[in-house]
């Protein structure tokens, strides 16, 4: 459950640079955008946090610098650079870190997994 979770998620990631680039031409705020960028992060991090990944140093560590790349991004910080391609790699840092925390969960048993799982009570 955890892993198709993860896996939305990372849809959901991998999709938001397409969206971001379509933004110009919906005339969005700057602030739905924000508002945006926070509901991935929210969204991602509760992922990670519910799944085997967040026992993988590397997996969390890819997640918090797209995210920080990602609100660099937003914020102007890497200007000259265009905030279509800074915020597109953030977006798309983001979801590698979410497919391989669901690449983490099927590669074989883990305990999160196998607490999800229901056990037959029946003898």
């Amino acid at each position: 459950m955890v892993a198709c979770a993860a896996v939305w998620c990372g849809v959901h990631c991998a999709l938001t640079p397409f969206l971001v680039a379509a933004a110009p031409a919906f005339a969005l705020s700057e602030g739905v955008e924000r508002a945006v960028w926070a509901g991935t992060f929210v969204l991602g991090a509760v992922m990670l946090v519910l799944g085997p990944a967040r026992r993988n140093a590397a997996v969390m560590l890819i997640f918090l610098g797209g995210t920080v790349l990602w609100a660099a991004s937003l914020a102007g910080w890497l200007e000259p650079l265009p905030e279509t391609a800074t915020s597109t790699a953030g977006s798309l840092v983001l979801a590698g870190a979410l497919f391989q925390g669901a690449r983490i969960c099927q590669a074989g048993p883990c305990e999160v997994c196998d607490e999800e799982e229901p056990t037959d009570q029946r003898g």
